[in-house]
């Protein structure tokens, strides 16, 4: 196998076609047919499936590209460190920050890092289970700030802890549940919780079992804090937001916290990076800025930064 093949294989999966991969990789349709056609008559197996609107990848296929983004990703860094060695910053650093971090530290860690490192490219993921941990296991994301699992392999990921809160059950105001006082008066409704990629799903499951509930009858997968907030602001469903985003956005957003008196597990945040391999420069200094940043920022903080810190334990 060639790098080249291995690239064209990683474009077709991102582009969804053969036309689509030759612009990712400034090519030609006829030169990734050719990529491809090598690799699979290399392998002797067929890699992807052409449709009427594109092209699919085979379970073969599937099973290849997760170590091709590896191979791909780590060569690019190889490239960077050695620019960096040169004194040639630049690249781009693929960061995803959960929300309420994003909210409050992450813009001024961000001033930080252009002040330092003005020719590096940010390329900003929203901070969700199931995009981070896919991403920074197959490389093509450099850092995640976001909340630990206990399915989070040690030997894959370094993990530095940041803060330690609690969570919180969130409905809309004026919910016809919202003065509910325990978990058990919740379980007819709804619930739309982050999917956690790590425990296929159970985790959310968990909850419920360690008060003795039984599951609630129906739960729902989400990605996306906006369509979260849309979700609940306009049906009568329940989420679990982390106190600190409680803090953030309830009122803002016409959202309340319901006063359960289940104590609700704690959500660890800190960063993650890929475990085995040096930090590229530019990785380094965002962290260093985001760290800095934080202890800054807790120092004086105004009302609202306050507010939210006091449901927050600081582990930096």
């Amino acid at each position: 196998m060639k790098i080249h093949q291995l690239r064209a294989l990683v474009a077709i999966a991102d582009a969804g076609s053969i036309r689509g991969a030759a612009r990712l990789l400034n090519s030609s349709p006829a030169a990734i047919t050719q990529s491809l056609q090598q690799i699979e008559g290399d392998l002797k197996l067929h890699l992807v499936t052409r449709t009427p609107s594109g092209v699919t990848l085979t379970p073969h296929g599937r099973a290849l590209l997760e170590h091709a983004r590896l191979i791909v990703g780590q060569l690019a860094r190889a490239h960077q460190a050695v620019d960096e060695i040169r004194g040639e910053t630049g690249g781009r650093l693929s960061i995803a920050v959960t929300a309420w971090v994003a909210m409050t530290f992450l813009p001024e860690a961000v001033i930080r890092f252009r002040q330092r490192m003005t020719n590096v490219q940010l390329e900003v993921f929203e901070g969700l289970l199931a995009i981070a941990n896919p991403r920074l296991r197959d490389g093509s994301l450099d850092i995640y700030i976001g909340r630990q699992t206990p399915g989070n392999s040690t030997s894959e990921f370094t993990y530095r802890p940041l803060f330690s809160s609690t969570r919180a059950v969130v409905a809309r105001q004026g919910h016809p549940r919202a003065e509910s006082r325990t978990l058990a008066e919740l379980l007819d409704l709804d619930w739309l919780v982050a999917l956690d990629p790590e425990t296929e799903g159970l985790a959310s499951y968990k909850m419920f079992a360690q008060h003795h509930l039984p599951v609630p009858r129906s739960i729902h997968y989400l990605h996306s804090l906006t369509v979260a907030v849309a979700l609940l602001q306009r049906t009568d469903m329940v989420s679990i937001f982390p106190w600190p985003l409680v803090e953030l956005c309830a009122s803002h957003e016409s959202l309340c916290a319901i006063p359960v008196r289940e104590q609700l597990d704690e959500s660890l945040v800190g960063i993650m990076t890929r475990a085995g391999e040096p930090l590229r420069e530019a990785a380094s200094c965002f962290i260093e800025c985001l760290v800095e940043t934080i202890r800054d920022e807790t120092a004086a903080g105004g009302s609202d930064r306050r507010r939210v810190m006091n449901s927050v334990e600081i582990l930096v």
